[in-house]
């Protein structure tokens, strides 16, 4: 391998290294923010739905609580 190869392999990964948490965190405050929209925008009833899930699955992030939240309220409406 040339060197200009090995730079653009390296740019590569440090891009992808820089960008994850990035991309990561956007989609978790999407959660939130489509749980907010659909609580129309009653913080308390976003807590609690974020905390009932929480309670359900011990452990898991505040993301991943609002997202499964969504996924509940979307499951349970349709």
């Amino acid at each position: 391998m040339d060197n200009q190869t090995v730079i653009a392999i390296l740019a590569i990964v440090f891009i992808a290294v820089w960008l994850w948490p990035r991309l990561r965190g956007d989609r978790s405050r999407q959660a939130e923010k489509q749980l907010r929209r659909i609580c129309l925008s009653d913080d308390r009833k976003v807590e609690r739905l974020i905390d009932a899930e929480m309670t359900r699955s011990p452990g898991i992030s505040r993301a991943e609580a609002a997202s499964r939240a969504v996924d509940r309220y979307q499951r349970d409406n349709r």
